[in-house]
């Protein structure tokens, strides 16, 4: 079964009653042992059954939660199992089976570090070979994802500094373009009030030929002798 397909995960123990009458304590016993009995008899689903209705009674041990966690396990629901011993480590945070089958719940999702980080602290509060065995594995796993997450990094960020500099790039060459631009602009537009202004001293040059002209005719009619 794929674990993301679990399904819901079982019920937790209740927040009241804050503690146990005698009488509730005697039920939890009684369903508890109906859970380990048919555990041992192979019935995992009536296992299971029986350990979710001791636990529902309420203030639900550690022990009880991560013992639920172990049978979850085997029925390959690895999700429910981490909620279970995550469960089990608020009320003891120095239980070492449930740090233990919480690294072994992340194994199987392939969640490598936390597996790891899990199965360290479980070997510190309580040490044994299998579980020494199995956090090599974990160890390496993590490893392998730490240095492969810090190639991706460095492969982004050389990413992000070429496309960086592919912008700076092409925001200079885009400026030197307009700098070309203005400048020609600036030329034509200097060659045009050149132009404008040779066209005016041509204009006025013109009238000053033009009246020169005229004042001399004017002089040459106005001599004695001249025709009229």
């Amino acid at each position: 079964m794929d674990p993301g397909d679990e399904g819901a995960f079982p019920a937790m123990s209740p927040a009241d009653p804050a503690e146990l009458t005698e009488e509730l304590e005697d039920k939890q016993n009684a369903l508890k042992q109906q859970g380990a009995d048919a555990f041992e008899d192979g019935k995992l689903d009536v296992a299971l059954e029986k350990f979710s209705e001791a636990i529902a009674v309420g203030c639900a041990s550690a022990l009880l939660y991560s013992r639920r966690a172990q049978l979850l396990m085997q029925l390959d629901r690895p999700r429910a199992a981490v909620n279970d011993c995550t469960a089990a480590l608020e009320g003891n945070p120095d239980s070492g089976k449930a740090y233990k089958i919480r690294a072994r719940a992340y194994a199987k999702l392939e969640m490598w570090e936390k597996a790891n980080l899990d199965f360290q602290t479980g070997l510190k509060i309580d040490y044994d070979e299998q579980t020494e065995e199995d956090s090599v594995v974990a160890a390496a796993k993590a490893k392998e994802l730490s240095t492969a997450a810090v190639k991706e990094r460095v492969k982004a960020e050389e990413q992000e500094y070429h496309r960086k500099l592919q912008e700076s790039k092409e925001a200079y060459e885009a400026g030197l373009r307009a700098n070309d631009e203005k400048f020609r602009e600036a030329r034509m537009k200097e060659e045009e009030e050149k132009e404008e202004t040779r066209a005016k001293e041509n204009e006025r040059k013109e009238r000053v030929r033009t009246r020169a002209e005229e004042e001399k005719t004017t002089e040459a009619e106005s001599e004695p002798g001249s025709k009229l």
